[in-house]
């Protein structure tokens, strides 16, 4: 009985905090800006290449990057972007031909 009286008095006291309108964080904080990249390039256990990576950048509402991938077949995909109210904008590019390999 006491731990459903805990956990109702609990509930109840989450209930009641004060709740941040949607947007309260942009209004205290200021916009979000931020840059960030990784990549990594190596080997997988049967000697294929591994090589993909990301990079991107915001400013207040829009955002702007970069992320590529080195693909099974062996064609190199990078894909060019943006973001902004309207939306999120991608441009794809592939370098080189498809081959595949046999196991």
């Amino acid at each position: 009985m006491k731990v459903l009286l805990l956990l109702c008095a609990l509930f109840a006291a989450v209930s009641a905090a004060p709740q941040s309108p949607r947007g309260e964080y942009a209004q205290e904080y200021g916009p979000a800006v931020y840059n960030f990249a990784y990549s990594v390039d190596a080997a997988d256990p049967y000697n294929q290449p591994v090589r993909f990576g990301h990079q991107e950048g915001r400013n207040g509402a829009s955002t702007s990057g970069t992320y590529y991938v080195l693909l099974p077949d062996t064609r190199f995909m990078t894909v060019n972007y943006y973001a902004d109210e309207t939306g999120f904008h991608p441009t794809y590019s592939f370098e080189g031909q498809p081959r595949y390999y046999e196991r």
